[in-house]
């Protein structure tokens, strides 16, 4: 985690101290037993390298994924890619799950047909009422619980058995994502190409590498790259690369107090100016302008 007022909190899992995730990390618990520790309130943070899958079976929360704010009624479902910054208000006594996998670990063989139709789908933080689909709820709710059962007399290694009941679980997540998410054939290279740059764009946007040097590590041709982007995004590389940096920008800007020239510089711009006049032609408001109007509901810090 990082501890600075200036800094995104960054944990590997909340409240723990940041560490490097490995390839098959999974972890699963039950909501109380980390949300009762902090009242049922879980501040701004994010999963450097974790995809989050919270299953709540009872009560009620107020939702912030990178500023979007939901409110939900058990039974529901919460994606939260690695490096999206949420926070959760459960009501007092909320019960069910948090299942957070290494976002390596959704590309194993095992679980990747599933995995990647995961990722098309939840690209962002999502929220998914189960209010009218009980068969989903009571699934996911039975294969969650017999998956702890399983890892908790388990030490070392996943067994085989949890991997398979993993693959069902993102098999069902997948289904209530949205029409077309149940089909877990065949993934269009085209669509591969886009998921493996954007992985690639989260590692290295503070570099601002030109865009021939991802596609070189990509393995393509920089047209290839643009065209598969242009199919699946309706944008270019290069669009795609400057969206991330406005992203990033706008997560400090919400949820720490570094100035404007601290964050530039935290993206790599060596210019602060040049940073502030980037941020208005993308954004269309200045930083002062954006952290005032679009604060996060779930952050108790005074607006700056």
């Amino acid at each position: 985690m990082q501890g600075d007022g200036n800094e995104i909190a960054r944990y590997a899992l909340y409240g723990e101290a940041g560490r490097s995730v490995a390839p098959e990390f999974l972890h699963l618990e039950d909501i109380p037993s980390r949300s009762a520790l902090y009242d049922w309130v879980i501040a701004p943070h994010a999963h450097p390298g974790l995809f989050q899958i919270l299953m709540v079976t009872a009560g009620s929360a107020q939702v912030d994924c990178d500023g979007v704010a939901s409110a939900l009624t058990a039974p529901a479902v919460i994606c939260v890619p690695g490096s999206c910054v949420h926070a959760f208000a459960f009501s007092a006594g909320t019960q069910g799950w948090v299942l957070s996998i290494a976002q390596d670990l959704l590309g194993d063989p095992r679980v990747q047909p599933f995995g990647a139709g995961l990722l098309i789908q939840a690209p962002q933080g999502r929220v998914v009422s189960l209010a009218h689909d009980g068969a989903a709820s009571t699934r996911l709710d039975w294969l969650l619980g017999d998956m702890a059962l399983r890892m908790a007399s388990e030490h070392g290694a996943v067994p085989a058995m949890v991997i398979a009941e993993l693959a069902c679980v993102l098999g069902v997540v997948t289904e209530v994502l949205g029409p077309g998410a149940d089909a877990p054939g065949p993934v269009d290279r085209r669509v591969q190409i886009v998921r493996a740059y954007e992985a690639l764009v989260d590692q290295h946007f503070r570099d601002h590498l030109p865009i021939t040097d991802y596609a070189a590590r990509l393995g393509v041709a920089p047209p290839t790259l643009t065209r598969a982007c242009r199919a699946v995004l309706g944008k270019a590389p290069g669009d795609v690369l400057l969206d991330r940096l406005i992203l990033e920008a706008m997560r400090y800007l919400r949820h720490t107090a570094a100035s404007a020239k601290q964050i530039g510089g935290r993206l790599g711009f060596a210019d602060p100016a040049y940073f502030v006049r980037f941020f208005k032609q993308r954004s269309g408001m200045t930083t002062r302008q954006f952290r005032k109007g679009l604060r996060s509901p779930l952050d108790p810090r005074p607006d700056h």
